[in-house]
């Protein structure tokens, strides 16, 4: 199982970050697309002895850090879905799909850069292990299969989110300005190749907790050959996982986002945290941005178990928030509905639905529930879904930060679980044609997700469509950092952010499916680089 480990996750970490101080030397980070990634010095030193490589491999790792729990990517992959809008201090620009959606937008060529980094990384570390003579061939090898497995998953979400891109798979040792657009297509047939090398030369088990394994390729395999459209080949990628013995859910939803149980036999592929800031680099922050502004109302002050600091980025949409049947636990473990007024020595008479309520410190917060208009129309316990106070997500939580206010978070940050695996099945049984394992597939997780003594209503063959397998996986994987190119990959984010997200149904056009090429390397191309069309 995945817990049995010999080395810590704090060893990981330590080359993590040591990897991330390296990248600055190792990755030239003025723009996205020039890569020198190590120079004349560093290169001998790095590949001088076996825990040089073991750091500068860290260096391709490290840019996870920046696209898993950090604010630009959730913007990316969260705002503008069927199940997320805008909070009150959202970004505007992602979630209504009008001008501010543009070639210059600061966010989305954030994101378009640190992929590159990872790129850059990745491909350097190829380039220079080739000459390593010292090291064991076999670790030789899975070093190179980590480092391809990385290199296909930044360019997963480079040509999710943007389409065609410029595909590098070598190290350049000068600026190159000549850069052209390569077809998605082409660049998921290297991505195939990729994983399916890191499938044939990784095991089950890593050496440290947190580096990819056998199982977490033939994840990111499953993804790409549904991109290629072999959903028989996808599904027997799923099948090795699931048969495998390897992993198995945790016994409740909540058990998986348990703070205490990050290492978890789940768990398929994370992104490693730690709670030494000296390692930590800028910390997961995903605690922050689905918290609404709860500190504004009288008798509440920022507190980490109640969400902490508040960047209200993201606001649960009412679509979302009537997914879940009255006895799926994963509705109270996912939503933070109920907050607790926490004033020192706080107390007041409030109106309760009619009635003078005194309450003081440690009582449930009562709301004024109001309509579209203001006009109060009753009082409740549960908070409002409103852009000013909306529901708050728990996945993200994080205790043990030193203060609420304290931005950078330790929690890992799961990229792939055994949960999404069955979902995945699901989906590509549809495709294949077989309902029935579809159905099959889908409940095994309503079943985890029962309150105990209860059944969710049974997923029967012909209930199954792209529709229900979406609904399955918002209610599972919801703020994962997967819903935008989950209906961007099948076909549905027109339709269903048209349906249900009020401030994106009105301007959301087809164009959108992709996100505008930044315009400073438009600019910087002397290939005649091409913008996507309706930017």
């Amino acid at each position: 199982m995945l817990i049995s480990k010999k080395n810590s996750v704090m060893k990981t970490i330590k080359y993590y970050i040591k990897g991330m101080l390296l990248l600055l030397v190792m990755v030239n980070i003025g723009c996205s697309l020039d890569e020198n990634p190590y120079t004349t010095t560093t290169a001998p030193i790095l590949f001088a002895n076996e825990d040089g490589v073991k750091q500068a491999l860290a260096g391709a790792y490290s840019p996870l850090r920046l696209i898993y729990g950090r604010q630009s990517s959730l913007l990316l992959t969260t705002s503008g879905t069927d199940i997320f809008q805008h909070g009150n201090d959202g970004d505007w620009e992602l979630d209504q799909y009008d001008n501010d959606l543009n070639p210059a937008q600061g966010r989305v060529d954030r994101v378009w850069g640190e992929l590159y980094q990872g790129v850059s990384a990745s491909n350097s570390f190829l380039e220079n292990i080739e000459g390593v003579t010292f090291l064991d061939e076999e670790l030789k090898t899975t070093y190179i299969a980590e480092a391809r497995f990385l290199r296909s998953h930044f360019y997963y979400w480079l040509t999710m989110q943007w389409g065609d891109v410029v595909f590098m798979d070598n190290a350049a040792n000068e600026v190159n300005t000549n850069t052209t657009r390569t077809a998605k297509e082409t660049i998921w047939q290297s991505m195939l190749e990729d994983t399916q090398f890191a499938v044939d030369n990784l095991d089950w088990e890593a050496e440290e907790f947190g580096r990819i394994t056998k199982g977490a390729a033939l994840q990111q395999l499953a993804f790409v050959q549904m991109l290629l459209g072999d959903y028989s080949g996808a599904k027997a990628s799923l099948d090795a996982i699931i048969n495998s013995g390897t992993y198995e859910l945790e016994p409740t939803f909540a058990d998986v986002f348990d703070y205490d149980n990050q290492i978890n036999n789940e768990v398929i592929f994370s992104v490693q945290y730690t709670n030494d800031d000296v390692y930590n680099g800028g910390g997961n922050r995903g605690h922050l941005f689905f918290t609404p502004n709860y500190a504004a109302f009288n008798g509440l002050e920022r507190e980490a178990s109640q969400g902490g600091r508040p960047y209200t980025r993201f606001r649960p949409t009412e679509f979302f928030r009537n997914l879940f049947e009255t006895n799926d636990t994963r509705f109270d473990a996912t939503f933070r509905r109920v907050w607790y007024y926490n004033v020192d020595n706080y107390s007041a008479t409030v109106n309760y639905n009619g009635n003078n309520v005194a309450v003081q410190e440690g009582d449930s917060v009562i709301w004024d529930i109001q309509d579209v208009n203001g006009n109060v129309l009753y009082q409740s316990k549960i908070a409002p879904n409103r852009d000013d106070m909306h529901w708050g997500m728990k996945k993200h939580d994080d205790y043990t930060r030193s203060s609420a206010n304290d931005k950078n978070g330790f929690r890992d940050f799961f990229v792939y679980r055994l949960a999404e695996t069955y979902l995945l099945k699901a989906e590509v049984a549809f495709y294949l044609g077989n309902q029935t394992e579809a159905a099959e597939a889908l409940n095994v997780i309503r079943n985890r997700a029962a309150a105990s003594g209860t059944s969710l209503t049974n997923i029967t063959a012909s209930d199954v469509t792209i529709d229900l397998i979406l609904d399955e996986r918002a209610r599972e994987l919801g703020g994962e950092e997967r819903r935008w190119m989950d209906l961007k990959r099948t076909g549905k984010l027109l339709e269903r952010v048209q349906a249900h997200n009020p401030n994106a149904a009105p301007n959301i056009k087809e164009f959108h499916l992709y996100r505008p090429i930044p315009q400073a390397e438009i600019d910087a191309s002397t290939g005649g680089m091409q913008q996507n069309p309706g930017y």
